[in-house]
């Protein structure tokens, strides 16, 4: 599944992520997926680039700061769009762990540092220890 096949399906009937408010969803995962990804060097990867362009043409999610300029306001976002996103899927175990699955690809897709494992767990923690 491509990113655009996988945000695409966010809020559409019979899929794993047919959640309540799909464009809070797609907001939180994509606050979540910027301050993760490295999306300033996207170009050189083509499904980080469809992801950065999916973004701007979402007006809802282009007006928000996707990234952070300091580490209070990192941990603050992956906080409060973590939960929003644990709130989406219900709390439901299987669609946390495929929400994981597809966050665990996009950073294998931008070769991963280990800062981006950091923020990757923490999700983790937050979808799962809470």
């Amino acid at each position: 599944m491509t990113i655009r096949q996988w945000y695409d399906s966010i809020g559409k009937e019979g899929s794993i992520f047919d959640v309540k408010d799909p464009e809070k969803f797609k907001e939180a995962t994509a606050v979540i997926l910027c301050n993760i990804l490295h999306l300033e060097s996207a170009q050189e990867r083509e499904e980080l680039q469809e992801f950065c362009t999916l973004l701007k043409q979402d007006a809802n999610i282009a007006k928000k700061k996707l990234s952070s300029e300091s580490q209070d306001t990192l941990k603050s976002n992956i906080e409060k769009y973590t939960k929003v996103v644990k709130e989406q899927l219900a709390g439901d175990k299987i669609k946390m762990l495929e929400f994981m699955r597809m966050l665990n690809r996009f950073i294998m897709v931008d070769k991963c540092k280990e800062e981006d494992y950091c923020i990757f767990d923490k999700v983790r923690e937050l979808l799962f220890d809470s």
